[in-house]
């Protein structure tokens, strides 16, 4: 006959097997649902998107938003000099988030910057108004147009 301690391990492993085909079970039902990547996406989003509201609402001195401003403004510089333009509008578009007067930036960059690589920064920083809607200022058509 089976002692109390076997009869304890029989059923921890029955139990253990139960629970994980239980897990395979449900698990292979969740991948099958059809939504199941639109929903693990748009849940991916929201965590990042709550990460950064979290980390925007750390408040910083007048000075680091000064540096940051700067830096972001020397690394596009630097990056749309040596080719990258798409990274170098990135961070110019960084430096136009925490400026205390986008437009006149806007028009300074205007008139620096070449046509081709300001309507890609029009463009860029339209699609991320149109996703964050939390810039003061919007980007027309009308603008992008006379260039």
């Amino acid at each position: 006959m089976i002692g109390v301690t076997g009869t304890f391990k029989v059923l921890a492993a029955i139990s253990g097997i139960l629970f994980m085909g239980y897990c395979v079970y449900f698990d292979k039902q969740r991948r099958s649902d059809p939504d199941f990547k639109k929903k693990l996406h748009d849940r991916r989003i929201q965590r990042s998107l709550a990460s950064v509201k979290s980390a925007a609402s750390v408040p910083m001195s007048e000075r680091d938003v000064e540096l940051y401003f700067m830096t972001q403004i020397h690394k596009g510089e630097t990056l749309i000099t040596n080719g990258d333009v798409e990274g170098g509008v990135e961070h110019l578009i960084n430096a136009m988030l925490v400026c205390g007067q986008p437009a006149k930036l806007l028009q300074l960059l205007q008139s620096t910057l070449p046509v081709d690589i300001f309507k890609a920064m029009l463009i860029k920083l339209n699609a991320y108004e149109a996703s964050h809607r939390c810039l003061p200022f919007l980007v027309d058509d009308e603008a992008t147009s006379s260039l």
